[in-house]
């Protein structure tokens, strides 16, 4: 059976709060309001009394004819037809047929509280897909969705499931069940303190029950996150909890401004249609399935579509996440975003080096952080370098047969030696390439020894060379000094000769020890001193370049070198 819902109303459609201005406010004001916002149009109030509205067309054609100072009360509409939280979808589907209107203000005792736009009229409800039971997640999981609707509904908000967790519960198959390491809710609904988000309060009240977790708090974006670790039930999980939002960027790679807004506004301030759907966990339309940019059809087509053109030069790390979730989820970047993100590169606004943000770097960084550590990092790598991308770490960065070559030898080493972070080692590895790499990695906010470790890499490659034609005692005495992370870093840049040394000595000389140790040789008879310190060195040399194989070569070279009185 297909999930019916009744009828919806103006109260589940609209948009709130509403943005508006005032009569005195000019032209030009409200073309930058619109500009900001992507409105089509603008309620203008006066006393919180509506006296008319105001269209993106009327704002455009005013301005056009030099009236940037003028009020837009002049030129506003004052036979503004209005409709009330309950008035019916099919009423209002009625006057914006009869009368040709774009945008319906929602009045509520005089007060204004939302406005429906054709948008929201024409969007399609949809029926739940039987892929969203919430049974199929752990019983754990559905606890806290209960809880956390529960609080919602108790202050009179909207709570819904975002992002990810929608997404996947999507995609997976349909008997299995969906595990989950992070969650994303965001909270659509009025607050009534000044300085505190209702994303903020719901986590707060979360925590009470849930003691255990760790709380977050980020009031300039109005977000919470609990965060659980190794509990017997929930695992190592994150929660984000959201104040629904909006953002606008003052210019391109900026930090987002934000603003308090509804839940379409905050799923249209997302990256792709496949991660701005939402999953209504309060009732009355509880699992409700919102769909406002085509997601579910772009999943079904198994396809990465950007939201609106100009996200890429907004936000040049969404290149990255683009391609990101097209290898990961095994999808195509749909062609229309694919000519996005070449004209974002082809526009300049990557290059980091002239604009320093230390938040866009950071997202720069985790995204690459993300890329690297994963599974599918070649063919990321590969994707990234078809679309030109690797120059949003430097312009002059390109994947030609050397760097890949280097970048394979690097995965390899890290396979041998764990205790060297994949991901920094590969992007180690590409950063190698540049000029100035001692500059990219500090834009990249890359740990000091990894700056340092890029800073002086000619002359630690310098010194590394002599290893080719050393014993195999002098090369570990040569590569003691240097961690593994410098090691791999060298081996992957370097000749096949050095190469296999580095192999050597990390896979089999560093672990070699001397068949007699210190309490050996005082049994012996060797008193504890300065010589100890020699006689250990030594046997150690020994056994690496294989004079001593066990505990009586190990004594007759003792004997010989070092007799007893």
């Amino acid at each position: 059976m297909p999930h019916i819902n009744p009828e919806q109303s103006a109260r589940e459609l609209m948009s709130s709060p509403v943005r508006t201005i005032r009569p005195e406010t000019t032209i030009e004001e409200a073309q930058k309001i619109l500009l900001r916002y992507g409105h089509s149009g603008l309620p203008i109030v006066e006393d919180d009394r509506l006296v008319g509205m105001i269209s993106r067309r009327d704002v455009e054609i005013a301005a056009h004819h030099g009236l940037k100072t003028m009020p837009v009360e002049k030129v506003m509409a004052t036979q503004v037809r209005m409709i009330e939280p309950f008035t019916p979808l099919s009423e209002i589907r009625s006057l914006m047929g009869t009368y040709d209107i774009g945008r319906l203000p929602v009045v509520d005792r005089g007060q204004l509280v939302g406005i429906v736009t054709r948008t929201d009229v024409l969007r399609q409800v949809q029926s739940v897909p039987e892929a969203l039971r919430l049974e199929r997640f752990a019983a754990p999981f559905q606890k806290i969705f209960a809880i956390a609707a529960q609080a919602a509904e108790d202050r009179g908000w909207h709570l819904y499931l975002v992002g990810g967790a929608v997404r996947d519960l999507l995609l997976a198959d349909r008997d299995a069940e969906v595990s989950l390491s992070d969650i994303d809710f965001v909270v659509d609904g009025f607050h009534r303190s000044a300085d505190v988000g209702a994303g903020v309060e719901l986590a707060k009240s979360l925590q009470a029950i849930y003691p255990q977790a760790r709380l977050e708090i980020h009031g300039k974006f109005q977000t919470a996150a609990l965060l659980w670790h190794n509990d017997h039930e929930l695992g190592s999980l994150w929660i984000d909890i959201a104040t629904a939002r909006t953002e606008f960027y003052l210019y391109p790679a900026a930090n987002p401004e934000v603003e308090a807004s509804s839940i379409r506004q905050d799923l249209y301030r997302r990256d792709f249609t496949v991660n701005a759907l939402a999953l209504r966990l309060t009732n009355p339309r509880s699992l409700e399935l919102l769909d406002f940019f085509g997601g579910l059809s772009d999943l079904r087509s198994r396809q990465i579509r950007v939201l609106h053109p100009n996200s890429f030069i907004e936000d040049p790390t969404r290149i990255y996440r683009a391609v990101r979730f097209a290898v990961r989820l095994g999808f195509e970047i749909e062609p229309q975003t694919e000519t996005y993100i070449r004209h974002a590169i082809s526009s300049g606004v990557y290059e980091l080096r002239d604009r320093p943000v230390p938040a866009l770097q950071s997202r720069l960084r985790s995204e690459l952080k993300y890329i690297l550590q994963a599974p599918y990092w070649k063919a990321a790598i590969r994707k990234l370098a078809d679309l030109n991308a690797l120059i949003c770490i430097h312009p002059s960065l390109k994947l030609d047969r050397e760097l890949w070559q280097q970048l394979k030898w690097a995965d390899r080493f890290q396979k041998y030696d764990f205790s060297v972070p994949h991901w920094q080692l590969l992007l180690e590895v590409l950063i190698s390439k540049i000029d100035d790499r001692a500059t990219v990695a500090k834009t990249l906010q890359l740990p000091k020894d990894a700056i340092g470790r890029l800073t002086h890499l000619s002359e630690i490659e310098e010194t590394l060379q002599r290893s080719q034609c050393e014993k195999p005692s002098q090369i570990v005495q040569l590569f003691k000094p240097f961690d593994h992370e410098t090691l791999g870093l060298v081996a992957a840049r370097g000749s096949r000769s050095l190469r296999r040394s580095i192999w050597q000595y990390v896979t089999v000389w560093s672990e070699v020890k001397p068949p007699i140790d210190g309490s050996d040789l005082k049994k012996l008879g060797y008193k504890p001193g300065k010589q100890f310190k020699q006689m250990l060195e030594e046997l150690f040399a020994a056994t690496i370049d294989g004079k001593i194989c066990d505990r009586t070569d190990a004594k007759h070279y003792l004997a010989e070198h070092y007799p007893l009185n």
